[in-house]
């Protein structure tokens, strides 16, 4: 095939992962779809990717990777608070960075945090050099020590705080009513609450 000739010297297997991350059905991608649409055989995508989970576990990485960016421009992971009100903005920050990858990047979103993202989550996590799931434990550390919480948090207390911030993308996501707010009135209300109750434990 013409098209085909465009793509030396691993320029193919760079594009088989744009064209994966341009497809508004991530999950639902086919290996041999993907090397059509480009112009060039399945045999010809298979010898850069032995199959289709092999894709998706580097698509996967990448939003890891983009996720992990948006955090820290949210906050420098390795700078503790100087005090409660910013201990209490970084996890506002960190609410409106995840809100807004969901927002901006929802293919992506759903596959490595979608129900059936577990294993593609899993694997990534053996190779993923980023730090994406330290910045919530880092943000509610914060909290503690500046003050603003009376415990050091646990796992369960970042379970809930990730819950909720979870959960107000997914029924973003879903086009409830209430969680169409904007963005940034959302993401306060959700940390201040997570505060409210870190304050007040069952």
């Amino acid at each position: 095939m013409p098209a085909a000739r465009g793509f030396h010297h691993g320029n193919l297997r760079q594009a088989l992962l744009d064209a994966a991350l341009g497809e508004p059905d991530i999950e639902g991608l086919s290996l041999r779809q993907l090397a059509t649409g480009l112009g060039v055989t399945p045999a010809a995508a298979y010898r850069h990717f032995a199959s289709r989970e092999d894709l998706l576990l580097e698509v996967a990485q990448v939003g890891f990777g983009r996720l992990q960016s948006r955090f820290a421009q949210a906050f420098g992971i390795s700078q503790p608070p100087s005090d409660a009100a910013q201990a209490q903005a970084r996890l506002h920050r960190l609410a409106c960075a995840y809100l807004q990858f969901a927002d901006d990047e929802p293919p992506l979103w759903r596959l490595i945090f979608g129900p059936q993202g577990a294993a593609y989550r899993a694997l990534a996590g053996l190779v993923d050099r980023s730090s994406s799931y330290d910045y919530l434990p880092a943000a509610l550390l914060g909290l503690h020590r500046t003050g603003v919480v009376p415990h050091e948090p646990t796992e369960l207390d970042a379970l809930f705080a990730w819950s909720a911030v979870h959960g107000a993308a997914s029924l973003r996501a879903g086009r409830v009513p209430g969680a169409l707010t904007p963005l940034d009135d959302l993401a306060r209300e959700v940390a201040t609450r997570i505060v409210r109750s870190l304050r007040s434990p069952l």
